[in-house]
C-alpha cells in the first residue's frame, strides 16, 4: 500500500499575492486542483493525507467536496517549515497503520502537473531502491559564487533541479525525520533528509511541464500549458484589388504615399492593404462590407482610406477587443514590395495602433498568371487576429488628508 502526503501549508510569500497561490484559478480550478487530481487519480497512490494551512484549510476543504478526492483520508495543519510540514503529514499516515515497506509520495501542491507516467517511475523505482525523487537535469552553465564573484563552475552533466514527487519508503522516512530533528538539521526537500542519513536516493527525469508554482511568470506559464487564454479569439479574411490607371501618378498604399507609382483606380485613394485589413476586421466581429461604410462617404467627397478604417476600429474597441495579429500577402508585379515593406509596417502601426512586430507582410508576383502578376493592378489579402482586451487594473482611491 503506498500513502501521499500532499503539502500544502505555504504562504506564497514570493508571490507577493493577498490570495494563496494554490486557490487562484487557472482554467477554471484552483492550482491545488490539478496536483490533487493527479495524485488521487493514479492507480498506484492508496491514500493521501493533505497538509494545510488555517488560512486555506476552510477553502481546500470545499475542492474536495466538489471534486471528490475519496482517497484524501485525513487534513492536518502544517508547521512553520516545510520539513516539520511533512513531519506531520507522516504522524497522520502512521495512524492508517502502514506496513514497513509501503512508501509515502511527497508532494508539492504547487507542482500541479506531475505526469502520471513520472509518478509510475519513481514509485516503481522507490519499490527497488527505498528512495527516488524526480528531477530536471539542467540546461545551463551553473557558476558557484562567493558574494558576487565566480568561485567555479560546476560541471551540469551531474546537476539536477529537485522537483516533486519525492518516494521514500515509510519507516526510512520516519527515521530521516528523527535524525534531522536530532541533529537541528533543516531540509529543504526529503532526499535532504536522506542525505543526512548516508542514504541513496535515486532520481527518474521530471517531465517538463511539471514544475513548482513561485512567482507570477509560473502561473502565467501555467495558463499557456492549460489552454487559458483570452475567453474569446476571432478571426477574419479581408481582401480587395484594384486596377492601375497609368495616366497617373500617386499610388497610395499602406498609408504611404508613393509618388513615383501608377495611381490605382478607385472612387477613393484605391489603399488596397487598408481596405482589406477593414474587410478582414468587420469579418471578424461580424459587421458589414467595406462599401457599406466608405459608398456613401467617398460620396461625401471623404477619399482617404485611414477614415474609413477608423469606422471598424471604433467597434473593436467598443467591443472590448483589440489586434493580436495582422497577416499582409500582396500580388503584384509593381511596385516591388520587399524593399517598402519596413516603412508599410512603420505606417500600419501607427494607424493601427500596434507594434510593427504584429504585422506580417509577404508578396508574390504571381509568375505572371493573373492579371496582377502581369502589372495591370495591385490584389491584397489579410487575416486578422482579434482577442479580448486585458481590463486594466483599478486605480485606488486617493486618501482623503
Amino acid at each position: 500500500m503506498n500513502h501521499a502526503i500532499i503539502l500544502a501549508a505555504g504562504q506564497s510569500q514570493r508571490l507577493k499575492s493577498t490570495k494563496d497561490k494554490l486557490l487562484i484559478e487557472v482554467a477554471e480550478r484552483p492550482i491545488i486542483y490539478y496536483a490533487l487530481s493527479a495524485i488521487n487519480d493514479h492507480h498506484l497512490i492508496n491514500n493521501i493525507v493533505l497538509v494545510v494551512n488555517k488560512q486555506n484549510k476552510d477553502e481546500i476543504e470545499k475542492i474536495i467536496k466538489t471534486y471528490k478526492f475519496s482517497k484524501i483520508k485525513k487534513i492536518v495543519i502544517g508547521g512553520i517549515t516545510r520539513q516539520k510540514s511533512v513531519e506531520n503529514g507522516l504522524k497522520a499516515v502512521e495512524k492508517l497503520k502502514p506496513g514497513t515497506s509501503d512508501l509515502v509520495v511527497v508532494h508539492n501542491g504547487a507542482n500541479p502537473l506531475p505526469s502520471y507516467d513520472e509518478i509510475t517511475k519513481a514509485i516503481q523505482k522507490a519499490e527497488e531502491t527505498n528512495a527516488c525523487i524526480v528531477a530536471h537535469k539542467v540546461k545551463d552553465t551553473i557558476k558557484q559564487a562567493k558574494g558576487k564573484r565566480i568561485h567555479s563552475t560546476l560541471d551540469r552533466k551531474d546537476l539536477y533541479v529537485a522537483q516533486t514527487p519525492q518516494v521514500i519508503q515509510f519507516t526510512l522516512l520516519k527515521s530521516s525525520i528523527i535524525n534531522a530533528n536530532k541533529k537541528e538539521i533543516e531540509a529543504t526537500d526529503e532526499a535532504m533528509l536522506l542525505e543526512s542519513l548516508g542514504k541513496k536516493v535515486y532520481i527518474v527525469e521530471a517531465h517538463e511541464n511539471n514544475f513548482k508554482i513561485t512567482t507570477r511568470a509560473d502561473i502565467d506559464q501555467l495558463k499557456v500549458i492549460l489552454g487559458d487564454g483570452p475567453h474569446e479569439f476571432r478571426a477574419g479574411i479581408g481582401q480587395d484589388s484594384h486596377m492601375f490607371n497609368k495616366e497617373k501618378k500617386g499610388l497610395t498604399l499602406g498609408g504611404v504615399f508613393l509618388k513615383d507609382e501608377p495611381r490605382l483606380k478607385a472612387n477613393s485613394d484605391g489603399d488596397v492593404i487598408l481596405h482589406a485589413i477593414f474587410n478582414a476586421i468587420s469579418q471578424a466581429i461580424g459587421d458589414q462590407s467595406l462599401g457599406f461604410y466608405a459608398d456613401p462617404l467617398c460620396e461625401k467627397g471623404v477619399k482617404d482610406s485611414k477614415k474609413y478604417l477608423e469606422i471598424v476600429l471604433k467597434k473593436v474597441e467598443k467591443l472590448g477587443l483589440e489586434i493580436g495579429n495582422i497577416g499582409i500577402m500582396l500580388e503584384c508585379k509593381i511596385p516591388k514590395i520587399d524593399p517598402l515593406t519596413k516603412k508599410l509596417k512603420t505606417s500600419l502601426a501607427s494607424i493601427l495602433k500596434i507594434d510593427a512586430k504584429k504585422i506580417g507582410i509577404t508578396s508574390t508576383s504571381g509568375e505572371n498568371l493573373t492579371a496582377f502578376g502581369s502589372g495591370l493592378g495591385i490584389q491584397c489579402f489579410s487575416i486578422v487576429s482579434l482577442l479580448v482586451k486585458p481590463k486594466k487594473a483599478a486605480k485606488k482611491p486617493k486618501k482623503k488628508k
